[in-house]
């Protein structure tokens, strides 16, 4: 009998005409005030989910070294927003939070409120609309921001791409 190749797993779920394949062009990643729908925010371009790693621990044992999973290590997210023409640069507010920056002088204010946002979601949709998965992201601040680069022979648009920490993530349920 022939074998259906790549498409039999499990009871034959890959098969079935209700499975729901996830689609890269189908999320959003919200950030109060910053990124997502609404008149203060920028619109996503491109993103990514949380990655994580377990750091490793050792112990030494006769002849030889057995190792264990110890801390876990959220990776950074990029985000690439489009800069579209606002009142005001959303991503200069939440910079502003922390840092100010005039013609004379600057200003950093480390233990700032407002700088660490609180929760941001990153949200993935089916082809309705509807949330199919929904990432929960703690404490997310700024770790590198690049304005981008300009270019007198290109017609592209203009994006501002974040490389984003935070402290821990989680997919809701």
């Amino acid at each position: 009998m022939a074998r259906p190749m790549g498409w039999d797993y499990g009871d034959g779920a890959l098969n079935d005409p209700k499975v729901c394949f996830k689609r890269k062009n189908r999320w959003i990643f919200k950030i109060e005030n910053v990124s997502a729908e609404g008149s203060p925010c920028l619109p996503p371009f491109k993103g990514s989910r949380p990655g994580l790693t377990f750091k490793e621990m050792d112990a030494q044992h006769l002849n030889e070294t057995i190792y264990f999973p110890s801390k876990p290590d959220w990776k950074p997210i990029n985000l690439s927003l489009y800069d579209i023409k606002k009142k005001s640069n959303p991503v200069m507010n939440w910079i502003k939070k922390s840092y100010e920056v005039t013609s004379t002088l600057s200003t950093w204010k480390p233990s700032s409120s407002g700088f660490k946002i609180g929760t941001c979601f990153l949200e993935l949709y089916d082809g309705c609309g509807e949330t199919i998965e929904k990432w929960v992201l703690e404490n997310v601040w700024p770790n590198s921001i690049e304005f981008g680069d300009l270019d007198m022979s290109s017609s592209d648009v203009v994006t501002i791409d974040l490389t984003l920490r935070y402290d821990r993530a989680y997919l809701e349920s």
